[in-house]
């Protein structure tokens, strides 16, 4: 888990976004807000590593105009999408975490479907669709699944 935390926070510092840790910020387990996230501290690695794609995810899909053209719903259903693409591709396995975060915030299948597109985006970062595998070397196109992943 190490090395894929030092690459997200690589890439974190590469997107010019602020990264801090805090107790304060508790029961949270992170926060974005334009160009800063802070992090609850003392999370174990997988929470911290998950808790970041998440906030990063914020950053770079709901920043400027995009953020208020969505709802809280949306940008937090976006936001967990993300974690759990990116989460998955390093085998991290988290179970009904990020089902359950969506479903708090009242998002199903149909909003899954809906956002897919900004979600695919975000997870690739490559402007022919290809997604980096960990390794670095580049996979196969991103096909729109007919059913989301989140056991919905």
């Amino acid at each position: 888990m190490s090395g894929y935390r030092e690459r997200l926070f690589k890439f974190v510092e590469s997107q010019t976004v602020e990264l801090s840790f805090s107790e304060r910020i508790a029961p949270a387990k992170g926060l974005s807000y334009g160009g800063k996230i802070t992090l609850l501290s003392g999370m174990q690695p997988a929470e911290e590593f998950s808790t970041l794609v998440h906030e990063i995810a914020h950053e770079m899909l709901h920043r400027g105009d995009r953020r208020t053209l969505t709802t809280k719903q949306v940008r937090e259903t976006e936001a967990e999408a993300v974690a759990f693409v990116v989460c998955q591709s390093v085998g991290l396995q988290n179970g009904t975490s990020s089902q359950d975060y969506i479903q708090l915030w009242h998002g199903d299948a149909n909003l899954l479907r809906e956002t897919l597109e900004a979600v695919q985006q975000n997870c690739c970062r490559d402007p022919r669709g290809h997604c980096p595998r960990a390794s670095g070397t580049r996979g196969s196109r991103i096909n729109t699944p007919t059913t989301p992943p989140f056991g919905f």
